[in-house]
């Protein structure tokens, strides 16, 4: 998450300084706003897991695994965006 939020204040610091226009600044936020809401869900989802069945379970495993997938995908997209404001 600290990663993320870093990223999201490097994204921005860019957007400012190419005077980048509002619909950019829309992408971008929906971008990073998926990946955070990713993030979180997954986190949520990892403890409630750790919490109801602390030891190994294969089951539990592909669970933390596609959720994990999730943030993943995420971070695909909002790198595309990224690339698509970037050679814009």
């Amino acid at each position: 998450m600290r990663t993320h939020g870093l990223a999201v204040i490097g994204v921005s610091v860019f957007l400012v300084a190419t005077d980048a226009p509002p619909v950019w600044w829309a992408l971008v936020g929906l971008a990073a706003g998926l990946v955070l809401v990713a993030e979180l869900a997954n986190t949520a989802l990892e403890t409630l897991a750790d919490h109801l069945h602390p030891d190994h379970h294969p089951e539990i495993g592909v669970a933390k695994d596609v959720a994990a997938g999730a943030v993943l995908v995420a971070t695909l997209v909002a790198i595309g965006v990224g690339v698509a404001c970037l050679l814009r």
